[in-house]
This record gives structure tokens, sequence and C-alpha cells, in this order.
């Protein structure tokens, strides 16, 4: 039987990066993926028993939001991803959905735009993420794609360090005692994902005129081969 997926999306719904994040969690994970939208006027926070009845749970960006904003769907999202750490879900939380998973677990997140990471960072895994049956697959020194302004500085209690960067330290970690992982990176994307969903949100990371110069700087990142297996390692084991 195919494993079910949800993808609990933290964006606009009317905004097609939502579409473009299922369809990137979709082709990595290689599993048809539900998706429920926590933004105001969508469906709205999904109750504990929807939840346990999945076989993995995926939480990713947000596009403009900021976990630091106080309104309410955001609070929605926070309360989620303690509901499905609580149900050892195996989940996996990328990006806005690191910050605030780190944030409702007791940790500290700032945003500071002057260390914004954006494109293909080189990460390293710590001696616990090699070890780690679902990220360990990925080489001690690996690249990954990002695209952030808010950062986790400190961890909270009761998770366990898997990856870290020379830019921004906490980079992936692990709720103890369940299969839930997180990353500031994004393991759902490739460059050309990232350089699809940058011309997105142009805007948002670039000065007029300076996006050519941006994409540029993205297509010559590096992609890592085993990057496509993480989230199905964490789906089938």
């Amino acid at each position: 039987m195919t494993p079910r997926a949800l993808l609990v999306s933290l964006r606009d719904p009317h905004d097609p990066m939502s579409l473009q994040e299922r369809r990137c969690f979709a082709d990595r994970a290689e599993l048809p993926i539900d998706a429920v939208d926590l933004w105001p006027m969508a469906e709205g926070r999904p109750d504990r028993g929807r939840l346990a009845g999945y076989d993995a749970i995926f939480f990713g960006g947000s596009g403009a939001y900021s976990v630091l904003d106080d309104v309410p769907w955001i609070r929605d999202g926070l309360r989620t991803l303690v509901d499905v750490a609580e149900l050892r879900v195996p989940a996996w939380a990328s990006c806005f959905g690191f910050q605030g998973l780190a944030l409702a677990l007791g940790g500290e997140v700032i945003r500071d735009d002057a260390r914004q990471e954006l494109g293909a960072y080189e990460i390293a895994l710590t001696d616990a993420g090699r070890a780690d049956p679902v990220i360990g697959v990925l080489p001690p020194v690996f690249w990954a794609q990002e695209g952030h302004h808010d950062h986790v500085m400190g961890l909270p209690n009761g998770v366990t360090l898997l990856a870290v960067g020379q830019n921004i330290r906490n980079q992936a970690f692990r709720v103890d005692g369940t299969p839930f992982y997180a990353s500031q990176f994004h393991p759902e994307l490739t460059v050309e994902t990232t350089v699809e969903r940058f011309l997105h949100y142009a805007a948002l990371y670039a000065e007029p005129g300076a996006a050519d110069a941006v994409v540029t700087h993205l297509r010559s990142g590096l992609d890592t081969p085993e990057m496509g297996s993480v989230l199905g390692r964490l789906v089938r084991g």
C-alpha cells in the first residue's frame, strides 16, 4: 500500500509556490501528497486525529511570512508542529517549519537580514547526523538549498543537532524520541526549483534590476545527489 503523506502548507493558498512546494515534496518523497492550508480563509488547522492517519507529514516555507509574526494562522502552525511531534508521526519541517518547530519547543529565533542565506550552502553533518538512519545518507559535507532571513539562534531542549553551517550554525535537528526531523535547508529543492521559487519572490530578495545577477549566482550552486533520497528514507526506512 502506498504511504499516505500530508503537506501542511504555511503559504497563502493563492500563491503559485504553494503548488510548487507540494510538487517538490512529492517528487523528492516519490509520493502523492495531500495538502492542508493554514492561511486565513483556508481549511484551518487539522485535528490530531487527522494528523495521526498519515504515514508522513511535511512542513515547508512561507513566502513573505515570518514565524515571529503574531498572527493566528502562524500560531496554529506552531501548535500543529507540536501536535505532530507528540503524535510521533514521521515528519520533516524545512525552513519556516524548522524555525517554527524550534520556536514552538522553546528555542530562540531571530530575524537578521544581514545574514540571510539564498542558494546553495555547504553544510556538515554532526557525529549524530552521520549516525542517523535518515539524514545520514548524505555525505559528511554536502550542498543544500537555502532561502531565509530568520535564524534559529538557540535550539530547544529535547532535540539533537544533526547538521551545522559556517554562516548559520543550526541547520538540522531531530526531536528526541521521535521520527520528526527539521532543517533550515530545503531537502525538497534543487538548484532549478530554487531558481523557480526565487523568480516568483524576487521582489523580497533582490534590489530592482538585480534579479538576473541573483539567478546567475543561484545557477552556479551545487546539488547533492543523495539529497533526493532523504525524504524517501524518512517515509520508507
